[in-house]
């Protein structure tokens, strides 16, 4: 049997099935959704502001990578008399010193 488009206009006028009008339906969201995409992409952002900040920020990184950089270390002069001592066998550790301060600092953390 051939089917022709003029040979029965009931069928081409036949409504849709619910398949074809859920996907018709989800065609034109996602229509919709190009468009509105479209329209986002199309809209004009001030490339400064952007670029401002990340500048400002990196400006900001960068003085306090250099002022850090420039300080002398202070600790310096105690470590390398803390060697002295060790390397003279005068060091001496005060194991009750450190436990007094590794509680205190346990304590005041609120860990425990």
């Amino acid at each position: 049997m051939k089917i022709s488009p003029n040979s029965s206009p009931s069928v081409q006028n036949k409504p849709a099935t619910t398949a074809e009008a859920a996907s018709a339906a989800a065609s034109k969201r996602a229509d919709k959704s190009a468009e509105a995409t479209k329209a986002t992409a199309t809209r004009q952002v001030d490339p400064g502001a952007a670029k401002t900040e990340i500048s400002t920020k990196a400006r900001d990184f960068a003085k306090a990578k250099a002022v850090a950089a420039e300080a002398p270390d202070v600790r310096e002069q105690k470590i390398a008399d803390i060697k002295a001592r060790i390397a003279a066998g005068k060091y001496e550790v005060n194991a009750q010193a450190i436990a007094d301060r590794m509680v205190d600092e346990h304590v005041t953390s609120g860990i425990g």
